[in-house]
């Protein structure tokens, strides 16, 4: 019979460096074409170390959140077969039944648009943004709805 592993940090800790790891994630990101190859291994690395963390301690929402930002780190790798693999995964999670704050979906769906960019399949991802679009409206709080609006103008759809 498997042993639990040892509690190498209590709740608090762990929390804490998920949402650090996740935040470096961020910042990788936002280094766009300035991203050294190491940065983008890095990036990677974190955002599937934040997401490992966050299994353990968080819910549902934190799950498919974690696996939208797995799969935005790999598109923006050029990885496209990677990046739909988890935005599937996210996805999945979502539509679970998840009672969910009201920008997920909205943002689900950007990252599967973005995801399918990245995999070269820009008809699937016109109609996912275009679903993105749709959940926009859905989206209670303006700056919510305004950082995902921005995301998806991000994606040249052309």
């Amino acid at each position: 019979m498997a042993q639990a592993p040892e509690e190498i940090l209590d709740a608090g800790q762990q929390r804490q460096l998920a949402s650090s790891l996740f935040n470096r994630v961020w910042d990788l990101l936002d280094a766009g074409d300035s991203r050294t190859p190491d940065q983008t291994a890095e990036m990677i690395d974190a955002a599937h170390a934040s997401r490992y963390l966050w299994r353990q301690i968080g819910g549902q929402e934190q799950a498919v959140i974690g696996e939208w930002q797995i799969s935005r780190a790999y598109a923006s790798a050029g990885l496209g077969a990677e990046a739909v693999r988890h935005a599937e995964l996210s996805e999945q999670l979502l539509g679970d039944g998840l009672d969910c704050s009201d920008w997920i979906p909205a943002s689900v769906h950007e990252g599967m648009a973005r995801a399918l960019l990245a995999a070269g399949d820009h008809t699937a991802a016109r109609a996912l943004a275009a679903s993105a679009v749709v959940a926009l409206d859905r989206i209670a709080d303006p700056e919510d709805r305004a950082l995902i609006a921005s995301q998806l103008a991000e994606l040249n759809l052309d």
